[in-house]
């Protein structure tokens, strides 16, 4: 009876033990089980299916560097752990550069408005100033926060007690204003 006993698969910690003795086989095992459920893990909250299998890598790289930290039970819930907080930092690094990029590319279309303009800029400066202090207290309050002190609007919202979405809102209608401010300043000066 005991050759048709199937050998004993060894548990999470017996395996993470290997690894920290240098056992890479052990942890190739460990990979095979635990590989596919990371990923269907990881692809119920990656927002793109690029970020799987990256996210998975980093999380396996991370666990065979910091095996001694795993003590027992199943990996599963560790690899999860570890793969989220990469997940998290990764998410985080691309909001960061996609605020950069959405900065950027509003300074350019601000300053390529302006060059084609056949108006000089230092009208448009002046009747900005003029403009600016038409705004309401609360207006003025979210703009300087976002333009002068270069908060993100989820900064903005938590200094100003408002939702995210309702500062986005102020500072697309603050915009909108400023900008029909202006034309009408410039109407009037040609007239």
């Amino acid at each position: 009876m005991d050759s048709l006993t199937p050998p004993k698969t060894p548990q999470d910690a017996e395996l993470a033990r290997q690894v920290e003795a240098g056992d890479d086989a052990a942890f190739r095992l460990l990979m095979q089980r635990h590989l596919q459920p990371l990923r269907g893990y990881l692809a119920l909250r990656a927002p793109v299916p690029d970020l799987i299998d990256e996210v998975a890598h980093d999380a396996f790289v991370f666990a065979y560097q910091n095996m001694k930290d795993f003590t027992e039970g199943s990996m599963q819930p560790w690899l999860r752990t570890i793969a989220y907080n990469h997940l998290r930092d990764r998410l985080k690094a691309y909001a960061r550069d996609f605020t950069k990029h959405e900065r950027y590319s509003e300074q350019v279309r601000w300053e390529t408005a302006l060059e084609a303009s056949e108006k000089p800029v230092s009208d448009e400066s002046d009747h900005l100033a003029t403009c600016l202090e038409k705004l309401r207290h609360h207006q003025r309050t979210i703009l300087d926060l976002r333009y002068e002190m270069q908060l993100s609007c989820e900064e903005i919202a938590q200094r100003t007690g408002r939702s995210t979405l309702a500062v986005r809102t102020v500072l697309m209608r603050v915009r909108q204003q400023l900008r029909k401010c202006i034309e009408l300043h410039l109407e009037h000066k040609t007239a």
